[in-house]
């Protein structure tokens, strides 16, 4: 997400629209200086930056950060309006996906033919810069009305899915339903009610369990302490977390370190 302070209008530079030639054509290599957004409404636009390389379709937009290599990837045949312009990024008021798509192009090209004749009679002058903050406005609105969306028509498997891969990619962290909730963009009641739906576990309950996993196996894997270990996984003290495996497991961690076999449950 690029992040951008939209209180007052945007610094704009330059607005135009461009029409690559029949063939042969392929962007320019240089660095860029400012923002620069590009709204593509026919063919396909092969650019990129020191980073990665970008694919931009007939439909979608891509919104470039400054960069000391701007470039294009490929030869292309396309059709979009470019639009250069500085703002600061905080204190943020609108947040735009550096790539996404737009659904209603008819919005997009009002906005865009009326900056073009702001800028012909006067460039860079007080109506542009309102209006191409308007564009930005436009597309942050259409990409979180897309992304509720997708969120409202999210297939609960789908949706399952991305509950357990925060979850892995959270396992060191005392994650509760709430933090889920909040990531994900969805109440906390929704969420489980779906998790336990489709799995038939309750998220509370997959959530320890997969605490539990990760601490049997750092204590199989590694030689940490049972104290290592419970800092590893957040708990407050060693005291908390022995008896959370305790009650889990109903043996000590030393216990089951001893044994040197698991003892799991499949929390998914």
């Amino acid at each position: 997400m690029i992040h951008f302070d939209l209180h007052e209008p945007v610094g704009l530079l330059w607005f135009g629209e461009f029409i690559s030639p029949e063939q042969g054509w392929k962007h320019l290599t240089r660095r860029l200086f400012e923002y620069e957004l590009m709204i593509v409404t026919e063919g396909v636009l092969f650019i990129g930056d020191e980073d990665r390389e970008y694919e931009v379709r007939a439909g979608e937009y891509l919104l470039m950060s400054p960069t000391v290599f701007q470039h294009g990837t490929r030869v292309c045949r396309c059709r979009f309006y470019w639009m250069h312009f500085r703002c600061p990024a905080l204190p943020a008021s609108v947040s735009l996906p550096a790539q996404g798509k737009f659904r209603d192009a008819g919005a997009i090209r009002s906005i865009a033919d009326r900056l073009s004749r702001a800028e012909a009679e006067e460039p860079r002058g007080i109506r542009s810069r309102y209006l191409a903050t308007e564009l930005l406005l436009e597309l942050s609105a259409q990409s979180a009305a897309d992304k509720r969306e997708d969120r409202m028509h999210s297939p609960p498997e789908q949706l399952c899915e991305r509950i357990k891969e925060f979850v892995f990619f959270h396992r060191f962290s005392d994650v509760k339903v709430r933090d889920i909730a909040r990531e994900l963009g969805y109440h906390e009641k929704y969420l489980s009610a779906v998790f336990h739906a489709h799995t038939g576990t309750t998220l509370k309950r997959y959530l320890i369990g997969q605490r539990l996993a990760e601490a049997q196996r750092l204590l199989l894997e590694t030689n940490y302490t049972v104290a290592e270990v419970a800092y590893c996984l957040n708990f407050q003290t060693p005291h908390n977390f022995a008896r959370f495996f305790k009650a889990e497991t109903g043996m000590t961690a030393g216990e089951f370190r001893a044994r040197g076999a698991p003892q799991t449950t499949d929390p998914a």
